[in-house]
């Protein structure tokens, strides 16, 4: 109960939990996730304890705030074992002061109780948002930068193996301006 008064008292503190301490709200249930992120899994082994960046964190009280009602049944930030054996920005592959940085969030697609993934993609893609590094939703994926001759922003196909039509993901630039950013999202 301490821990989520504290939460309560502030909304944009990151709760630090060690690697055993995943809460079933905060895992990320299904795999395939961003096979593309930069890292691995050798710079995991060293990290215990970690949090979700704030920025995320900020989007998610967000959402709730909107749609109180919605299922969290797809939500999820660190990462299972799926994940962590593999590149995902659902493992905390940044390390600030000895603490793993998770840098990707999944929300629930649940437009019967006002929770609509792909509205939100999109409002986040169309926002062009400095924080974002991509968002996938319904087997498609928005870079903020340009990959190859696609144009950032632009939606492209998602071919990875979990076509993202449960939950949108997103996933935030690795600098801390960016990760940690408490400012309000354009939803």
């Amino acid at each position: 109960m301490a821990n989520q008064e504290r939460q309560d008292s502030d909304a944009y503190e990151s709760q630090v939990r060690e690697a055993d301490d995943v809460p079933e709200e905060e895992r990320a249930k299904e795999t395939g996730d961003d096979e593309g992120a930069e890292r691995g899994r050798s710079e995991l082994e060293a990290v215990r304890p970690w949090r979700v960046a704030k920025s995320l964190d900020v989007l998610l009280k967000q959402v709730n705030t909107r749609s109180p009602g919605r299922s969290k049944a797809s939500d999820g930030s660190i990462g299972d074992a799926a994940h962590a054996s593999r590149n995902s920005d659902h493992n905390p592959w940044i390390v600030e002061a000895g603490v793993g940085v998770v840098t990707a969030r999944d929300i629930t697609h649940d437009p019967a109780h006002g929770c609509d993934a792909g509205v939100l993609a999109e409002a986040i893609r169309a926002s062009r948002d400095s924080r974002v590094k991509y968002v996938i939703w319904n087997r498609r994926i928005a870079n903020s930068s340009a990959i190859g001759s696609q144009p950032p922003w632009e939606w492209r196909p998602y071919g990875g193996t979990n076509p993202h039509n449960h939950h949108v993901h997103i996933s935030v630039k690795s600098d801390k301006a960016n990760y940690d950013s408490t400012d309000s999202w354009t939803i």
